[in-house]
This record gives C-alpha cells, sequence and structure tokens, in this order.
C-alpha cells in the first residue's frame, strides 16, 4: 500500500493529466469551430465544380427536395441514388444533376449525371471511388467518361466489349467489367428517374 507521500504523487499526476485533456479537449473545439465554417465552404465549392464538369452550360444547381424524387425509385435505385438538382441558367431549368452511387469493385463509385430537358447526357463525372488502380480506377480519366457525353437519356444504355459503341451503348473498360458495370448501372439509374421526373 502506497504511503501517504505516494498517495498525494498520485492525486497530482492525476490532476495534471486532467487539465492537459481539459485544455486539449477545449483546444479541438476552438480548432474545430474556426475551421468548420472553411471545410463546408470548400466542400460546396468542390461539389459544385462537380456538377459543372457534369453539366456545363448550367450557371447554377438547385436541389430538389427528396420528397418529390425518392417516391419514384424503385428496386435497386433506392441504394443508387444520393440526391437530384436542377441545372439552370437564368431562372431556366435545363435539366437535371443526378448524383449516384453505384456498388463497384472496390465500394460505392460516386458520380454525377448530367441530363438536358430534352433527354441528352451532358456528361458523367466520377467524384470518388475505391476502385483497382490501372484497371477500375480508369472509370475516372475524362476520356473514357466522355464517351457517355450526348447519349440518349431515353432507355437504359448497354455496355459492350471488343467493339465500337452505338447511340444506347457505352464501351466497357479492359480488364475492369465490374467498374464498367457499376457505373451503366449507375447511369441507367438516374437515366430512369429523370423519365419520371419529366
Amino acid at each position: 500500500m502506497p504511503k501517504n507521500g505516494g498517495i498525494k504523487e498520485i492525486i497530482v499526476t492525476g490532476l495534471i493529466l486532467l487539465l492537459i485533456a481539459g485544455v486539449a479537449g477545449v483546444s479541438l473545439g476552438f480548432v474545430n469551430a474556426v475551421t468548420k465554417g472553411p471545410i463546408e465552404e470548400q466542400n460546396k465549392i468542390a461539389e459544385n465544380d462537380a456538377k459543372l464538369a457534369a453539366f456545363p452550360q448550367a450557371e447554377q444547381f438547385k436541389p430538389v427536395d427528396p420528397a418529390e424524387w425518392q417516391p419514384l425509385l424503385e428496386g435497386d435505385e433506392k441504394n443508387i441514388v444520393e440526391s437530384v438538382d436542377t441545372a439552370e441558367d437564368g431562372g431556366n431549368v435545363l435539366g437535371f444533376v443526378i448524383k449516384t452511387a453505384p456498388q463497384g469493385y472496390g465500394g460505392p463509385v460516386e458520380m454525377i449525371v448530367g441530363i438536358t430537358k430534352e433527354g441528352k447526357l451532358t456528361g458523367i463525372n466520377i467524384v470518388d471511388h475505391s476502385e483497382t488502380p490501372g484497371l477500375g480506377a480508369k472509370a475516372a480519366d475524362p476520356k473514357w467518361q466522355g464517351q457517355f457525353k450526348d447519349k440518349p437519356a431515353e432507355s437504359p444504355l448497354s455496355l459492350v466489349k471488343n467493339k465500337k459503341a452505338g447511340s444506347g451503348e457505352v464501351e466497357a473498360l479492359t480488364g475492369a467489367t465490374v467498374t464498367s458495370n457499376a457505373v451503366t448501372k449507375g447511369v441507367n439509374a438516374a437515366i430512369d428517374l429523370f423519365g419520371k421526373l419529366k
């Protein structure tokens, strides 16, 4: 059993550690309060840039109330579609940007799909993924994503391998069928929802 001096030493050490933990907690809270606003602002800018990459003709994007589009989702789409915004220019609605996150090889493939009111894809923009470097990760290549631009959004797109894609088709990435299927599934979920929103 420790002597009185030992107990006193333990209490002092405990109080010092408590004080250090308290100061650290207050400091972290202060840093969080100071950086929270700028971080949220940067996230909004990055999200807006991602939408612009998918729908470059738009001037601004306005969120559509989930109560308007969530009831329209069926089957897998309920787990894929994350948000819907109108793409606007001077107050005129040009179309929609729809964020989807289908399951890829390494996890969800988050992307934004732009579709005009007339029913044409303006493009897609993959914003986050965990796909295999050198294979599925090539889905983020602007050249591969570019093949979706101007495709009709009237019916689901088909994935083709080892041949040139036609009007309603897209070419799969070599060695990354799962990722190619995931991206096509995400685009098709957006196309299906667009058909119900028109």
